[in-house]
Formats: C-alpha cells, structure tokens, sequence
C-alpha cells in the first residue's frame, strides 16, 4: 500500500493538476477562449480513474477477486465516455461571443446556417451540429449528431479559435479560475501524501 500512497496516487494528482493548470493559465493569461477536442477531456478522465484501477495491484492478495468489481465498474463507465464524448469544448466563453465565433466559422467555409434549438443546420449539406452553451460557466459544447459530421465540426472548431485569435468578445473565466483553484489543491494533497507516507 506503501508505494501506493506515497508515489502512485501523488503521480496521478500532480498529472490531473497539469491539466487544470493548462486550461486555467492559457485562458486567463492569454485572454481569449480555448477551443480542444473532447477527446482529450475524455484522456483526462482516464486520468482521474486510473487509481481507481491500479489500486487491485496493491491489494489483490488480501482482497482476491472482489478487488477487481470496483475498476471493472470503471472501465465500463469509461467505455461509455468514450462513445458519449464526441466534438469540442470551448473553456472562458460567454454564449454571445461562442455564438460569434460559431457562424464566422461557418461563414468562412462558405456555408449557410439555419439555426435551431439544439444546434446548427448546414443548409447546403444537411449536415446538423449539437450545440450546448453553459454560459454562466463560460463552457460551450461543439459536436456532430452523426458520425458522417465529424470532419465538419472539426473545421467549425478550428475556424473558431483562428476567430478568437483576431476578434474581442466577453469572456467568462469561471471555469478557468475553479481548475486554477482545483489544480492548487491536487498539488497541495499530492505533496501531503508523498511527505506524510516518508514520515515527513
């Protein structure tokens, strides 16, 4: 359990502090809106479970089989992520100003967009893309309602950072600053557990 405690779970805190990090300090410090695919979200996630599924390793001998339900329960709860997480998230926007940089992107590809309660239709293809907008958070939600829109999103995504580098919008660091608090805080029991575990 030793090597558990004191190396194990630091390791995949400070990692999971890496990443709050990153997203918090290139929105506040760069000041403008961070667009990434939610398959790295979906790594982070991982990330986050992984001592749920290394902990068998260290206690299989005194728990036998039953140590292996809990990580079981998580690799299902992951294989689900991976089906359900699809698209790209936008972190430090308000709805507006993810709005804005939506149909500029769409506009710049030459396409016409009939908007609709969910999301966006592309009238020249068909081609419908889910949005979900938590302003109040300043998150934003980008993807495909089929698998044959994914190249689409892709282009709208990137069209949607190249706007946020050139035009001024309202922004909405909430998200940003609770990662920059949450990554404090990982580091924080992270360096406690490896101090406490060495008699420190």
């Amino acid at each position: 359990m030793k090597p558990y405690s004191s190396i194990v779970l630091p390791a995949f805190l400070a990692l999971m502090a890496v990443f709050f990090f990153f997203i918090a300090l290139k929105t506040l410090l760069g000041r403008r809106p961070l667009v990434l695919t939610t398959r790295w979200l979906f790594g982070f996630k991982c990330l986050a479970f992984s001592p749920c599924l290394l902990y068998p390793l260290f206690i299989m001998r005194s728990l036998g089989m039953i140590a292996w339900l809990n990580p079981a329960m998580f690799f299902v709860i992951l294989c689900f992520m991976w089906i359900q997480m699809k698209g790209y998230m936008a972190f430090a926007v308000s709805d507006t100003y993810f709005r804005e940089a939506l149909l500029a992107a769409a506009a710049s590809l030459d396409y016409t967009v009939e908007e609709t309660m969910s999301g966006l239709k592309i009238k020249e293809t068909g081609e419908i893309v889910q949005v979900a907008i938590a302003g109040w958070i300043g998150t934003a939600q980008l993807k495909p309602a089929k698998r044959q829109s994914a190249k689409l999103v892709a282009q709208l995504a990137h069209g949607m950072n190249e706007y946020f580098k050139t035009h001024t919008g309202k922004m909405n660091y909430m998200t940003s600053y609770f990662y920059l608090i949450m990554g404090a805080f990982m580091i924080a029991v992270a360096g406690w557990l490896s101090l406490a575990t060495h008699g420190i």
